[in-house]
C-alpha cells in the first residue's frame, strides 16, 4: 500500500508511469468521464492504447473484455469500479477474472468506491487498486493511496518517473518513512476515517451504502423522474437521474446551492445539462438523503417541472427502512 500526497488521479499516474512502457498493449475499458481519463493518461505515457468503449451509462462486461483480449492480448486491462460521472458500479470481479484468464494484470480505479462497496484486492485477483481520501474515506482531498500486487511490482516499465517512483516509495515506507514531505495533517485525518469506518463495521458501512442508493432511487422515482444510472444494489455510491424535459439540470444544481446550500452534481461532458447526480458516500445517512430529495423536489417545481410533490421523502425512508440487504 503506496501513499502519495496527490488526489486520486496523481495515484493513478503513478500506475501508469510504473506500469506502462511505449509501444506496449494496454485494454482500457470506458464508460464514462473517468474511463476516458485513464485512456487519456496511458497514451500519455506513451502505451498502445485498446479502447473497449460504452456508451456513457452502459455497465461494462466481462464477456467483452474476454473476447476483445482473445483477439487483441494486452499487458494491463484497466478498468473503473465506480464511475462517477454516471453512477455506473462495474463488476470487478467479473472482469478480472476474465482478465487473469488472459494472463493480463488489472487496474481498478477505486476512488470513489472504495470504502462504499466492496472491493476485494487480493480474492478477486487485482494488482493495483488506487483510490483518494475525499470520497467514501471521508477525508479532505490531497491523498493517493495506490495498493499493488508482487506481480505488479514486478512488471514495471521503462517510462521515466520521480515522484510516484512505486519502488522509492515503497523503500521508503518500509522504515516508516516517506521519500518526498507528506501531508501529515491528511494522514491524521485518515486515520480518524478510518476508525471511524471500523469502528461501524465494514459490512455495516456496505450495508449502509446500499440502502442510501436504494432510498435515493426510490425518492426519485416518486417524484415521476427517469433514472440514469442502473436501478440496482450495485448504484451504492452515486444516483445520477435525468433532469425533466425542458429543465437544464445546471439550473437545478445552482437552485440546491443558491437556497439550501446544497451540493448535487451536473452531468459531465456530453450529459452537462442532462442529468445531476446525487452522491451517498461516506459521512451520510437517510436524513441526508430525504432532505436533498426534498431540496430537489422544491427546486423542480420552482423551475416549472411537472412532478409529484409530498411523495419522495416517504419513498425514501420507506425503501431506507424497510428493505434487508441481501
Amino acid at each position: 500500500m503506496l501513499l502519495f500526497t496527490a488526489s486520486g488521479t496523481g495515484a493513478f499516474e503513478s500506475a501508469v508511469a510504473n506500469l506502462v512502457s511505449p509501444g506496449e498493449p494496454h485494454l482500457v475499458v470506458s464508460a464514462g468521464s473517468f474511463g476516458e481519463r485513464w485512456a487519456a493518461m496511458v497514451a500519455g505515457f506513451g502505451g498502445e492504447v485498446d479502447p473497449l468503449r460504452y456508451a456513457w451509462g452502459e455497465t461494462p462486461e466481462a464477456a467483452d473484455v474476454q473476447a476483445r483480449l482473445r483477439e487483441r492480448p494486452a499487458k494491463a486491462v484497466w478498468v473503473v469500479h465506480s464511475e462517477t460521472s454516471t453512477g455506473v458500479v462495474a463488476d470487478v470481479q467479473a472482469i478480472a477474472a476474465a482478465a487473469k484468464e488472459a494472463g493480463a494484470l488489472v487496474v481498478v480505479d477505486a476512488v470513489s468506491s472504495l470504502g462504499a462497496v466492496p472491493c476485494e484486492m487480493d480474492a478477486w485477483g487485482l494488482d493495483v487498486v488506487v483510490s483518494g481520501s475525499q470520497k467514501a474515506l471521508m477525508t479532505p482531498p490531497g491523498l493517493g493511496t495506490c495498493a499493488v500486487s508482487e506481480a505488479a511490482f514486478a512488471a514495471r516499465g521503462s517510462a521515466p518517473r520521480f515522484y510516484f517512483d512505486w519502488e522509492r516509495t515503497r523503500t521508503a515506507q518500509a522504515k516508516l518513512d516517506a521519500p518526498f514531505t507528506p501531508s501529515v495533517s491528511l494522514v491524521a485525518a485518515l486515520d480518524v476515517a478510518l476508525g471511524l469506518l471500523l469502528d461501524e463495521g465494514i459490512d455495516a458501512a456496505f450495508d449502509r451504502h446500499v440502502r442510501l442508493g436504494r432510498a435515493a432511487r426510490a425518492g426519485a422515482k416518486a417524484m415521476g423522474l427517469e433514472l440514469f444510472s442502473p436501478d440496482e444494489d450495485r448504484s451504492a455510491v452515486v444516483t445520477a437521474v435525468r433532469a425533466p424535459d425542458g429543465v437544464d439540470s445546471g439550473a437545478i444544481v445552482k437552485a440546491l446551492r443558491d437556497r439550501f446550500g446544497m451540493t448535487i452534481a451536473n452531468g459531465q461532458g456530453e450529459l452537462l445539462g442532462k442529468i445531476f447526480r446525487l452522491g451517498h458516500i461516506g459521512w451520510f445517512d437517510v436524513f441526508d438523503i430525504a432532505t436533498m430529495l426534498a431540496a430537489v423536489e422544491i427546486a423542480l417545481a420552482d423551475l416549472g417541472a411537472e412532478i409529484e410533490r409530498g411523495v419522495a421523502v416517504s419513498a425514501a425512508l420507506e425503501a431506507f427502512e424497510h428493505t434487508a440487504v441481501a
